[in-house]
């Protein structure tokens, strides 16, 4: 194609908005044959608004969560001849599109540029040192190199591996065998904030281990444990964000008011359960995706937020523990929002079979022949599949595709989540303490003769902060 570009500069980005705004400012103009995508997480659009219209040129793309899966996604759409993968606190050289024309007229699969931190503190001279021994020795430059290949041989080699951390050196351990690497000798200049915070002797530390730890085998998901401080199981609650609609099928009688009252006592009460489960990860899975910024900002820090995606109710489940488990856990348990009074014992449970046996599924059977947990230890979207929805068949005909799959499965006693008005009234007879205490307070608000007039206030727990509107 005459007019192909030879290069397309793709930059993962999560929340770093105005390191964002920094990397796109040093870049505008684009050099010629320069194309610039933006891979932001999916969800996190809306952050990104006032850069969309600053910086017009820019491809914005949206994927899960996770630079590996960013960089891809963001690979699937370039048109350059070559890909160089920028992080979001890295400068380019201002001969780097130089670079990457020496780069293409040379035998090159793939290059590095040399690290530098942009600080005079000495102690960045001996990791600078450090670095250039690493990367002669061993070939590994990182990503903070600013990596840049041949399009053809990122496809070829099957581009970066999905994983939550490593994904750097696994991919250039791999296209090092598709030809030689060209080590720039221009500095990619590298912000020395982490090493700032963390110490430099303690960063450095950390960096060196878990680089060993992956080259003798560690998986990754047991380094980013480590890396990013999270906890080795998540509980997740997909929901519907609850001034958006939804529950269509519960026919209460009420003023719509009132009936968004009901879905967020339901959303809040349930979330109680989710973020009393100690040392988990504590997950909303948010639809729809435009909602998950407005969803942080009213749960406040209780629980992270991520985009469902896919259409039907089993892809977005199947693709919710794909998500989650790319965060680097390794045992996952997804319940409804619909659980205002289910015992924290049993998502424990749960969350016990599936650390002991690494093989199994645990299912929750529900009164309607559904199921309100699902728990696993490694995805089996098989279970998501030829599965009737919205039936009295959903438990049986996942009990039949584990069957059939040889998965074994470990079934906790049954529970029923709030679908009808009865179930509604179920919670003021039986629930206690403060199980449920939004929604008994919303049913005993809305039992008086005088419905239409009834006005209950929800009010989040210690964790999460007033929506702004319904």
């Amino acid at each position: 194609m005459a007019d192909q570009p030879l290069v397309s500069v793709v930059i993962p980005v999560w929340r770093d908005v105005d390191v964002l705004a920094a990397s796109l400012g040093r870049l505008s103009p684009a050099p010629a044959g320069v194309e610039v995508i933006v891979a932001s997480v999916l969800g996190d659009e809306s952050r990104y608004d006032d850069l969309r219209t600053g910086y017009p040129h820019v491809h914005w793309i949206s994927a899960p969560r996770g630079r590996a899966v960013q960089m891809n996604a963001g690979a699937a759409v370039a048109t350059g001849r070559w890909l160089l993968f920028l992080h979001t606190d890295c400068t380019l050289p201002d001969r780097w599109a130089e670079v990457i024309v020496q780069a293409d007229a040379a035998a090159a699969s793939a290059g590095a540029f040399r690290f530098k931190l942009d600080t005079p503190d000495w102690r960045a001279r001996l990791i600078e040192a450090g670095v250039r021994l690493r990367v002669a020795l061993l070939g590994l430059p990182y990503g903070d190199q600013a990596l840049f290949v041949r399009r053809e041989v990122f496809h070829g080699v099957g581009g970066y591996r999905d994983v939550p951390l490593m994904e750097d050196i696994d991919f250039v351990r791999r296209v090092r065998k598709a030809g030689p690497l060209l080590r720039a000798r221009e500095p990619v200049l590298t912000s020395a904030r982490r090493w700032q915070h963390d110490g430099w002797l303690c960063r450095t530390a950390q960096n060196i281990g878990l680089a060993s730890r992956f080259l003798l085998g560690t998986p990754p998901a047991r380094l980013a444990q480590r890396y990013y401080g999270r906890h080795e199981s998540a509980v997740v609650m997909m929901a519907r964000a609850p001034w958006t609609g939804g529950k269509t099928r519960l026919g209460v009688a009420v003023p719509p008011s009132a009936y968004a009252d009901l879905r967020h006592a339901l959303f809040l009460d349930t979330l109680d359960v989710v973020v009393s489960i100690e040392d988990a990860e504590h997950i909303v899975a948010c639809e729809p995706a435009g909602a998950c910024e407005r969803m942080r900002g009213w749960i406040g820090t209780g629980a992270d937020v991520i985009a469902q995606r896919g259409e039907r109710l089993g892809e977005r489940m199947a693709h919710t523990f794909e998500d989650v488990f790319r965060l680097g856990v390794e045992s996952v348990v997804i319940v409804g929002s619909d659980l205002p009074d289910l015992p924290a014992r049993l998502v424990r449970e749960a969350l016990s079979v599936i650390r002991a046996s690494r093989d199994a599924v645990v299912l929750g059977p529900a009164s309607d022949g559904g199921y309100y947990l699902i728990a696993m230890s490694r995805p089996h979207p098989i279970l998501f599949n030829r599965i009737d929805w919205g039936t009295d068949h959903v438990l049986a005909q996942t009990l039949e595709g584990a069957r059939t799959a040889g998965i074994p499965v470990h079934l906790l006693e049954s529970w029923a989540d709030v679908d009808r008005p009865d179930d509604i009234s179920r919670l003021v007879d039986t629930a206690t303490g403060a199980a449920a205490r939004r929604t008994r307070a919303w049913s005993v608000a809305h039992a008086a003769p005088r419905l239409e007039a009834g006005v209950v206030t929800i009010r989040p727990p210690r964790h999460a902060r007033t929506p702004h509107g319904p």
